[in-house]
């Protein structure tokens, strides 16, 4: 219907700005959800402990120097009711790993000395396996690799956002190992103990990953070992053996890469893995299985929509970046919020990201931001960087 008179042409003109403005006052502000634009980001310190000798040695000084966080886990598992169940399971897994992990499991026991704790007591802690099934959703992370063909300066680039409770940030710490028999390594943690998130080593290997969740676990060799045996590997070949050790109890998706450009992502359960190539280059990861015969293993097929959401951005913004990745680059990528609060950069109500972590193979160099990198300013570490 045509309007034949201004009159009316002004009415509904009228009406269309009154509607507008309605709508714009109740619409929620964008920077009411995310950090501003231009807001200056936080330099939020991060605790960085060095350990050095053998693995008792190296296990004794992190229980030494990281104590009152060790105390603190063991407390708080011990408050359960079901505190004597969990240890005896526990025990099960501790037996698989003197037998097939003997050298981590004397880290462990240093570590215990140390910090006056019953290796028994102790050990739980590194059971992600037991005693928690709401565990399984409580953590998530997103991974953005690069090899050099895509890179705009020939750099491989491991990036990676840790996902965890709010309290995480807290307890993220830097360990620098240097293990007699080992390339030297350095490590992230979020609970301020043995339990490693992410880390490379000075062979150029680097592990990241994230936790995916298995309807198949069992006892075995903890995953936690795992990740601790693959960061000692001084070939991709060997990390992977690590990553597929046929005794554990359980397993992340490991991302594998190493300073030539070869990354690999590790899809793992108890009992079955799918080895992912980047064959273009690039490769993303997060929390659910992508292999067509992993996914009979996923726990809840109904529970992983922020997982599928984060895989497929991230894939488009490396895509769309081809050539032009750069560290700054991922330091954008990892500050993504599409799916805001359940975004890459992730800020739940339960969960959050704890940390993010940039780690360059071909300059050996790490940077680190402890909480969100919307809001964290990047600190670069160098340990056993090349001259």
């Amino acid at each position: 219907m045509r309007l034949k008179n201004r009159g009316s042409r002004a009415l509904l003109l009228a009406f269309f700005f009154a509607s507008c403005f309605i709508s714009a006052s109740l619409a929620i502000p964008e920077t009411s959800q995310k950090q501003e634009a231009g807001t200056p980001l936080k330099e939020v310190p991060v605790p960085v402990i060095h350990v050095k000798g053998s693995h008792y040695e190296v296990g004794h000084q992190i229980g030494t120097q990281l104590k009152s966080s060790l105390v603190r886990e063991v407390a708080e598992m011990k408050k359960r009711t079901d505190w004597n169940k969990l240890r005896a399971e526990a025990e099960l897994f501790l037996q698989y790993s003197k037998n097939y992990v003997p050298e981590y499991v004397t880290e462990v026991k240093g570590a215990a000395d140390a910090a006056g704790l019953e290796l028994e007591d102790l050990f739980p802690t590194m059971c992600e396996e037991i005693g928690d099934d709401s565990y399984r959703f409580t953590r998530g992370c997103t991974d953005l690799i690069a090899s050099n063909d895509v890179t705009e300066d020939g750099s491989v680039i491991a990036a990676h956002n840790n996902d965890a409770s709010l309290s995480s940030p807290d307890y993220v710490t830097i360990i620098h190992y240097q293990v007699e028999g080992e390339p030297e390594i350095v490590a992230v943690t979020d609970t301020g103990g043995l339990n490693i998130s992410v880390g490379y080593n000075s062979a150029g290997i680097s592990l990241t990953g994230n936790q995916v969740n298995s309807n198949d676990m069992r006892v075995g060799v903890p995953r936690l070992l795992l990740v601790r045996k693959i960061l000692a590997a001084r070939t991709l070949g060997d990390a992977i053996d690590a990553a597929l050790l046929k005794e554990r109890a359980s397993n992340y998706n490991q991302i594998i890469t190493d300073a030539s450009g070869e990354i690999y992502s590790i899809e793992g359960s108890a009992t079955d893995y799918a080895p992912l190539y980047a064959t273009d280059g690039y490769l993303v990861h997060t929390n659910h299985y992508l292999a067509p015969w992993m996914r009979k293993f996923e726990f809840d097929p109904n529970g992983i929509t922020s997982s599928i959401v984060r895989y497929n951005r991230g894939t488009r913004l490396l895509k769309k970046n081809l050539g032009r990745i750069t560290v700054d680059k991922m330091k954008e990528l990892l500050s993504d919020h599409v799916n805001y609060p359940d975004s890459i950069c992730r800020h739940g109500k339960e969960n959050k990201t704890d940390f993010s972590v940039i780690i360059n193979l071909t300059t050996q160099t790490m940077l680190l931001a402890r909480g969100n990198p919307c809001e964290v300013k990047y600190k670069e570490y160098n340990f056993f960087a090349k001259k």
